[in-house]
């Protein structure tokens, strides 16, 4: 008997709960995780052993839907079945939501969760690359300057115009799977920690910084005027001292590999980029 593949529901709540934590927390409460994107996988015993969904981003000329899956012991060897269970709901629910004015392309991380064959049989082909930068916060913090012209503060973000302006200005520099949504933005500030450090130009936000708990200092942009001015420097630097001062001996953030001036900033900040990341697309 095959896999089968169920879409989601609220009776599901509780098992998928039971899979990944996230994956329920997501559904629960973040408003862009549609029911109709997600699928529940099942072996012949009526376990639950995957969810699967497509979380949607966008760049400048073309939609994207990146595959995101969660597992348990029960898939570890199976996980060629599970990918041909889902692939064509991934590719049906990509040729139903898409916006027939603009390319889409599905995209998946380097090996399609453990199977480069597969994705090359399917064609995907190289989409982007991004590297993990790590920093250890035991070795010396440089010195940097406070810019003039600016102040740079903790930025709770309270009302709704607020977080509109943060996220428009923030996806001006962050695109494809990295888009977010004021609705992702505002779910995650429901977290137990999301603590963003923004500049301000009189009442013009012109840089940013966020620290999770997870020790990332991420999603750090500056607008182009502000730039080789110190202020990118300034607001990592400022991300460093917010998890010493909670007990973090390491930091740690994405980056494109494209991003040139970023990869270089971070060098200059002690960086190093031990783990290379792919992203493979199909144009559907």
């Amino acid at each position: 008997m095959p896999l089968q593949v169920h879409s989601y529901s609220t009776e599901l709540e509780e098992i998928v709960k039971n899979l990944s934590h996230k994956a329920w927390i997501l559904f629960k409460h973040n408003k862009d995780f549609d029911h109709q994107r997600m699928s529940c996988v099942f072996n012949e015993d009526g376990i639950l052993i995957c969810v699967g969904y497509l979380r949607h981003g966008i760049a400048d000329d073309h939609d994207v839907f990146e595959i995101v899956m969660y597992t348990n012991e029960y898939a570890s060897s199976r996980m060629n079945e599970v990918r041909m269970a889902l692939y064509p709901i991934f590719i049906d629910t990509c040729q139903t939501m898409r916006n027939p004015n603009k390319k889409t392309r599905l995209v998946a991380w380097k090996d399609f969760y453990g199977d480069k064959e597969f994705y090359e049989e399917k064609g995907f082909i190289p989409y982007q690359t991004y590297y993990k930068a790590q920093r250890s916060l035991e070795k010396p913090i440089p010195e940097v300057r406070t810019p003039v012209g600016v102040n740079v503060n903790y930025h709770p973000m309270k009302s709704k115009e607020e977080r509109i302006q943060y996220t428009e200005l923030e996806n001006q520099f962050y695109q494809g799977v990295v888009y977010r949504s004021v609705n992702m933005l505002e779910w995650m500030m429901g977290g137990p920690e999301l603590h963003s450090i923004s500049a301000f130009e009189g009442d013009e936000l012109v840089g940013s910084v966020m620290c999770w708990q997870t020790s990332a200092v991420d999603r750090l942009f500056v607008i182009p005027r502000w730039r080789k001015k110190g202020l990118g420097e300034f607001l990592i630097m400022k991300g460093f001292e917010y998890h010493i001062k909670n007990g973090r001996n390491e930091v740690e953030t994405l980056v494109n590999e494209q991003d040139k001036e970023a990869m270089m900033l971070l060098e200059s900040m002690g960086y190093t980029f031990p783990v290379r990341l792919e992203l493979k697309a199909l144009d559907v």
